[in-house]
């Protein structure tokens, strides 16, 4: 008879020479392993990931890494150097191989998210052989082209509400690309006001609601929010320039791209448009009626179901 034993840990290890953070956990260590790249640069997931992923525990094991520079990950040692967005795919490549070894399989669920969908698609294009699916969440496709979409999204809302302050203070930075992250915050303010970010409620409530102060750590929200400044600082204009559709026209495992039907943070028209042109073995694309940029988040139910349905046929 089987026995299942179970993980709940977060712990240190070594990827590209630096000490980053991953947690484990699941009811059953000998379930398919399904590994999260967060989003942001920086929005670092560990701390506010236990509640979301509860109902995966029991067909995965779950893995959240703070990435380099992010979360219990950051260091302010690092400087611009160690954020080149290659070293962040090679990372997620030594750590999916550390998995696979530890855990004695053969290939991993690579799931990405917003800029982790850049590192998730990379990574997949580049070693198939340890992944039997990518699942982008958020997909990033064409970043100049969806910043300007997001842009005429918010300003259109804003007209539509008659809300003359976010009019003016959007008129005023003007389209993208913008001179700052001060013009882009101001975007991304009146977008969360108007839910092209989060469905229902704000990006901020949704991180409180499912922040877990057994995961966060000694001064981890102050390391969170370093964190995220740091990360955007020196991988906001690299992310700004990614043409996935361009640069990562095939990945050759199933792909599944889980999309919010009110998306306009990485707008959802163009993971439609990449879907339709990207070259893959399957190809399928789950639409979460109720959610903007975090479906995961958002209506985790509906997520799990599709994690233990759909990705379980493709392992089978």
């Amino acid at each position: 008879m089987h026995k299942q034993y179970g993980i709940d840990v977060i712990e240190k290890i070594n990827l590209g020479g630096i000490v980053q953070w991953i947690s484990l956990r699941s009811k059953d260590i000998e379930k398919p392993i399904l590994l999260f790249l967060h989003g942001g640069p920086g929005t670092a997931q560990i701390a506010f990931s236990r509640k979301s992923q509860r109902l995966l525990e029991y067909d995965f094991v779950v893995v959240n890494w703070d990435q380099r520079g992010a979360g219990r990950s950051f260091n302010s040692h690092l400087n611009k150097n160690d954020m080149q967005i290659e070293k962040f795919i090679t990372d997620a490549e030594e750590l999916t191989i550390a998995l696979l070894n530890r855990f004695n399989q053969k290939k991993i669920i690579l799931v990405g998210n917003s800029w982790g969908s850049i590192i998730g698609a990379y990574l997949s294009a580049k070693r198939p052989d340890l992944i039997y699916a990518y699942v982008g969440i958020g997909q990033v496709a064409n970043m100049e082209k969806g910043e300007i979409i997001s842009y005429q999204f918010t300003l259109d809302e804003a007209r539509r509400k008659n809300n003359k302050k976010a009019v003016k203070e959007l008129e005023f930075i003007g389209k993208p690309p913008y001179k700052d992250l001060r013009s882009a915050g101001v975007q991304r303010k009146w977008l969360a006001a108007f839910n092209g970010q989060v469905y229902k409620g704000t990006a901020i409530g949704m991180f409180i609601k499912n922040m877990s102060l057994r995961d966060i750590g000694f001064f981890g929200l102050s390391k969170w929010v370093r964190g995220i400044m740091f990360s955007l600082k020196h991988l906001e204009d690299h992310q700004n320039k990614e043409n996935l559709i361009k640069n990562v026209p095939e990945i050759s495992v199933p792909v599944f791209f889980c999309c919010g039907r009110h998306d306009y943070n990485v707008p959802f028209e163009l993971s439609v448009e990449y879907l339709e042109v990207l070259r893959s073995p399957q190809k399928e694309m789950i639409w979460f009626e109720k959610s903007a940029h975090a479906p995961h988040f958002e209506e985790p139910e509906r997520f799990q179901k599709f994690c233990s349905t759909r990705l379980k046929e493709v392992m089978d």
